[in-house]
């Protein structure tokens, strides 16, 4: 019974607080989300966050040595930044340990 009327819920059905996740999910996968996670408390990390990982790891792999700078261009970070990424690399494999601060 209840996936009938999840599938047949659409926008307008939806609270307020609703309708901006199921518009960016749709409102079966919003409903499924309040299913699962409903009455708890939610963050949602900036997506910036979510891509560090996969960003650094580019940034290692597309390292030539001499290109600081085109990867601070292409990936919007600063060219100090771009060093610390790699030099938490360099001293990895170093067997250094990584920088706290």
């Amino acid at each position: 019974m209840n996936d009938l009327l999840n599938k047949e819920v659409t926008l307008e059905d939806l609270p307020e607080s609703y309708k901006r996740i199921a518009s960016i999910i749709g409102p079966e996968n919003a409903i499924q989300l309040a299913m699962e996670l409903g009455g708890s408390y939610l963050y949602i990390p900036k997506y910036d966050s979510v891509i560090k990982n996969v960003r650094d790891r580019m940034i290692r792999k597309e390292f030539t040595g001499f290109n600081v700078r085109d990867l601070a261009k292409k990936y919007c970070l600063s060219e100090s930044w771009i060093r610390d990424i790699l030099q938490d690399t360099i001293g990895s494999e170093r067997g250094e340990q990584l920088k706290m601060f």
